[in-house]
């Protein structure tokens, strides 16, 4: 594949991914039935009051609220705890890896964008090692699923041997119909279930309709798209989140830009030293409005240039 090519698939596949994230399977119950368990677990430990604040207090800290109930924050911003919450930006991200083979993160060279990734597996890993998944019966849930389908996409493109259960994930085929094709001599797949070649999984896997082989290796997250081939005078490069949106100047709240970086939050109350900080970050991260009011924390995939004056005159409009 062409570097041209890998572009556009890379959009392609990106556009198609956060048009249906969310809209059939939903992490965010699982996320919330951990919660309950975490919450329950405590309440024995600590007592229930004790359980009631500390969770009201760390939920709150988690979406950026200074009252409510932890209950009633995960229930008002159900559609939020992937772009709020630390494991709901690591699903969000790796739901598009294990789905569509691609790294939404915007990077700045090869080893970093392999780096970030395998940085997210691993969290994945851990996470799943300290959750008791079938003591808590959340095997079906979809937030252990993805997590696992991440970890054995990932797997299978280090060379390691994967077992039915993953390769069922992978596929999107039912367990037995993958056992049904495992064998010997004769059969399409060939190993157990429990121990399938990495390079067997991938030519199988190939054969299937809807499995989409990754591409994030070919990712040129450097070729930021060239506009109109016109004198634009002095440019600036803006981040863009997942639906397109930039960051501007209007995106101030109380007079200032939220900054996000490893789950630290800056407040700065100039645009252009707020966007320096964001061209300085390996992924840039800032806090904007939705349609209903709330702010939430998006990640940039991509970079816009536009011309400074744009830019200025639009902070001017915004009293920025």
């Amino acid at each position: 594949m062409s570097s041209q090519d890998a572009k556009v698939e890379f959009h392609e596949r990106a556009r198609e991914f956060e048009e249906t994230f969310g809209g059939a399977d939903f992490f965010e119950d699982g996320f919330i039935q951990v919660l309950e368990r975490l919450f329950t677990l405590s309440a024995l430990m600590l007592g229930e009051d004790v359980a009631e604040r500390s969770f009201d207090s760390m939920v709150q800290a988690g979406f950026s609220r200074r009252e409510g109930s932890w209950r009633e924050i995960l229930e008002e911003d159900y559609n939020g705890i992937y772009s709020e919450t630390r494991l709901g930006t690591l699903v969000h991200d790796l739901s598009a890896y294990a789905d569509y083979g691609i790294v939404l993160a915007s990077c700045r060279s090869d080893e970093h964008r392999a780096e970030l990734l395998g940085g997210q597996i691993e969290a994945a890993k851990q996470y799943l090692s300290l959750l008791p998944v079938e003591l808590w019966h959340l095997q079906d849930q979809h937030l252990v699923r993805i997590l696992e389908k991440a970890i054995a996409r990932w797997k299978v493109e280090q060379g390691e041997q994967i077992n039915a259960h993953e390769l069922a994930l992978l596929s999107g085929k039912a367990l037995q119909t993958v056992k049904n094709n495992l064998g010997a001599k004769g059969k399409p797949i060939q190993g157990n279930q429990h121990q399938i070649e990495a390079k067997v999984a991938l030519a199988w896997l190939q054969d299937q309709r809807g499995f989409k082989s990754s591409i994030w290796r070919q990712q040129q997250d450097e070729d930021v798209p060239s506009d109109l081939e016109v004198d634009m005078g002095e440019v600036a490069f803006v981040p863009v989140a997942p639906d397109g949106s930039i960051f501007h100047p209007g995106v101030k709240r109380d007079g200032n830009y939220l900054i996000d970086e490893k789950g630290r939050e800056e407040r700065l109350a100039d645009y252009w030293q707020a966007l320096h900080r964001l061209q300085s970050m390996h992924v840039p991260e800032w806090r904007r409005p939705t349609a209903g009011g709330s702010w939430t924390r998006v990640r940039g995939v991509d970079w816009k240039r536009l011309p400074v004056e744009e830019l200025k005159q639009l902070s001017h409009d915004s009293g920025s």
